[in-house]
């Protein structure tokens, strides 16, 4: 899929970004009321609604998937005795 200009600043209504992430939309409006998510306010049906830009979706998934291999530790080699003789799992 080729992304171009209108297609990245789509506007996306919460339900929707929930879709895009594989998330509930209770668990985007939280992300987006602690300030983990940028989202915009306007107007409409009573209270407002959440909106979100598709980029910002984008950014926010591209930080989350660094952060948590960031977390992976590598994994350490098993240490071999100074004797040279390989130890067995017990």
């Amino acid at each position: 899929m080729e992304y171009t200009a209108t297609a990245v600043n789509e506007i996306l209504t919460v339900a929707e970004a929930a879709r895009f992430l594989n998330k509930h939309p209770d668990t985007i409006r939280r992300w987006i009321l602690s300030k983990k998510l940028k989202a915009r306010k306007i107007p409409a049906g009573g209270e407002g609604v959440f909106v979100l830009l598709k980029t910002d979706l984008l950014e926010f998934s591209i930080e989350k998937m660094v952060r948590a291999q960031r977390k992976e530790k590598p994994r350490k080699k098993p240490r071999i005795p100074s004797s040279g003789q390989e130890t067995l799992p017990i």
